[in-house]
């Protein structure tokens, strides 16, 4: 029984003082508990050989400006700088595409992590799931990073006040004189603004989906830190040897290439500053799934029609100190502007979850009682790991770096 009982202890961490860990709350699906690929099929070998030996987003252009998640203190918010990152370029590709060559867009990192945890996605600095990104901006959608500056807070800021849950002004705030304040200026909440959504989002793992989805723009992956990708970095191709496969960070594939000795490699972004790496970039060897890389990534398919609204030869709308208005009022009435209210101290919490890629994996993975052998001995187990895991550790929380 001791014996049991230390193999179960190790099974779920107790502890082993485990510095990172995987979300509990019916996510764990999301993510391979053992990360070893199949190997490709050989219709997916010809369809890699088909491709391009090399493919950089940013050697096109199309990558936005890079982020630091630890300034101006430490916050573990690299899902969303990894998800958003990603976010950031397929919406410049995509703006291309149409014909907008304006400003890039940078999404509001600190919306998301104001208001997201009240909702059910993510615990902010400590932690979440790409996923949580893209299904917060494709139920409410994000703005850019003007409606608030990034300050590696998050919403247990608002805890006291509104028990956790973002005031209006924590998801896009303005600050100045106005007509009803002409001699001091003051903060009011901004409602109405372009946001930024996501169409659809899904998880891909392999390196031939991975270069397959790539064409279409960067995606966002998990990856192991290993003590030598942390401590010892600083330029070419990583080809780590540790065996680390505990994903506990997210940074974003900008592509793929080889070097002049034919090691294949993927082109990476940290969220860690432009000092780190290789300009903030670092490459992997590609096609073993080293670190993990390539076995938990995410895409998005973004949707920018919101900025149609007010970036057109004849606007339906302008902006204004409070926010974007009507303009025209024609045009404007075949509009719903949504203000935030759905966004702010709002109770609609996502308790389990439920994104589009949870509802689909539960219908994968449904089992009848009556056709599973052993069920009720490995429920048995299961009630003992998770009081194992409630003694030991009363919050488990999957804390990206």
């Amino acid at each position: 029984m001791q014996r049991l009982l230390l193999v179960l202890m190790a099974m779920t961490g107790v502890g082993y003082g485990s510095y990172c860990q995987r979300t509990m709350r019916q996510r764990e699906h999301l993510h391979p508990s053992v990360h070893t690929l199949p190997p490709p099929t050989a219709t997916e070998v010809l369809a890699m050989a088909s491709l391009p030996k090399a493919l950089d987003w940013c050697e096109r252009g199309m990558c936005t400006s890079s982020w630091n998640q630890h300034i101006p203190q430490y916050c573990g918010s690299c899902f969303a700088h990894g998800a958003l990152s990603s976010a950031n370029d397929r919406i410049k590709i995509l703006n291309h595409k149409l014909g907008f060559h304006g400003p890039d867009v940078m999404l509001g990192r600190q919306s998301f992590l104001n208001c997201a945890p009240g909702h059910g996605l993510s615990h902010g600095c400590k932690g979440g799931e790409p996923a949580d990104v893209y299904e917060f901006m494709h139920k409410y959608g994000l703005p850019d990073e003007t409606c608030l500056h990034y300050n590696a807070t998050d919403y247990t800021k608002y805890i006291d006040l509104y028990n956790g849950t973002c005031p209006p002004d924590g998801y896009c705030v303005n600050c100045m004189k106005t007509p009803d304040s002409l001699n001091v200026p003051h903060c009011f909440p901004v409602t109405k603004m372009v946001r930024y959504r996501a169409k659809e989002y899904a998880r891909i793992a392999g390196e031939h989906a991975m270069m397959h989805e790539l064409l279409n723009g960067p995606i966002t992956c998990g990856i192991a830190c290993s003590p030598p990708f942390i401590n010892d970095y600083t330029a070419g191709i990583l080809h780590d040897t540790t065996n680390f496969t505990h994903i506990d960070h997210d940074v974003e594939i900008v592509g793929w290439g080889e070097d002049e000795a034919g090691v294949k490699f993927w082109r990476a972004r940290n969220s860690w500053g432009t000092y780190w790496g290789e300009n903030g970039f670092f490459r992997i060897v590609r096609g073993i799934n080293n670190l993990a890389i390539e076995s938990d990534c995410h895409f998005m398919v973004p949707d920018v029609s919101d900025e149609a609204l007010v970036w057109d030869e004849s606007p339906a709308f302008g902006g204004s100190l409070y926010g974007i208005r009507p303009f025209n009022a024609t045009k404007a009435a075949k509009y719903v502007v949504e203000d935030t209210s759905a966004i702010a101290w709002n109770n609609d919490r996502q308790h389990r979850h439920e994104t589009r890629l949870d509802l689909v994996t539960q219908r994968l993975d449904a089992t009848p009682w009556t056709k599973t052998p052993g069920l009720f001995a490995a429920l048995g187990v299961c009630v003992l790991l998770a009081f194992l895991t409630l003694q030991g550790r009363r919050r488990r929380t999957y804390q990206r770096l």
